[in-house]
């Protein structure tokens, strides 16, 4: 954990100095920096299946029941802070918190027992940074500025009633849309808006039974300030 806050705040420390770096450039832009805070909802995820055995009096093996394990669909909240480094280009920090819940389905007993489902609440943390590119036009309306992003960070997962903590990495990529709902006269670019977003999120570690990258869907709604 400590050695992902050395990571994350040296970019929040660049995002917030390259504010005045880029007073000039984002003029046109009418803004410098954007918070926001919101709503995200991310799906269903699996996260691997196994076979339980045994050892036979022959050497070999006998399987016992199958298990198969997935974090299920969650909303959360997510806050984000930004700056505009061209008219086109704005990077932006990021962190979010959710509560998936984690499944674990038990069946194919040998002795014939019934299918079960084991379940907790996760407690997921992220903080990371992204890259967003704004579409050149505004072909929709020109109310509305579609954009583009990608990015990344840290994952950090409690569970077994916040004793156990697993770690890992996540990517991410999609595409969205903003509109400024009140504009300050004097700064046009300036002002109150709402952003909505859909992505691709892939996980890399953390709670999983089989290893490897998994992707999930994920959206989300937000309200933000320019300043």
């Amino acid at each position: 954990m400590i050695r992902s806050w050395i990571v994350a705040l040296p970019l929040c420390a660049a995002l917030l100095q390259a504010a005045p770096a880029c007073a000039q450039s984002s003029t046109a832009a009418g803004y410098h920096l954007e918070a926001g805070v919101g709503v995200i909802w991310m799906g269903r995820e699996a996260i691997g299946s196994r076979t339980a055995t045994e050892t036979t009096g022959t050497g070999g093996t006998a399987s016992l029941f199958n298990t198969s394990s997935e974090l299920g669909g969650a909303a959360g909240f997510d806050s984000r802070i930004g700056v505009r480094l061209s008219r086109s280009l704005a990077a932006e920090a990021e962190a979010s918190y959710l509560k998936p819940q984690l499944r674990v389905a038990i069946s194919g007993d040998t002795e014939g027992a019934a299918a079960v489902t084991a379940s907790e609440t996760i407690q997921q943390f992220t903080i990371g940074g992204n890259v967003r590119w704004m579409l050149p036009g505004r072909r929709w309306s020109p109310r509305l500025a579609p954009f583009l992003l990608a990015g990344g960070g840290y994952m950090r997962q409690l569970h077994d009633q916040a004793t156990l903590l697993e770690t890992g990495h996540f990517y991410q990529f999609g595409a969205g849309v903003e509109t400024l709902l009140k504009a300050r006269r004097r700064f046009p670019g300036r002002g109150v808006g709402a952003r909505a977003d859909v992505r691709a999120v892939v996980r890399a570690k953390g709670v999983a039974f089989d290893g490897g990258s998994k992707t999930s869907p994920a959206a989300g709604v937000s309200a933000f300030v320019r300043f």
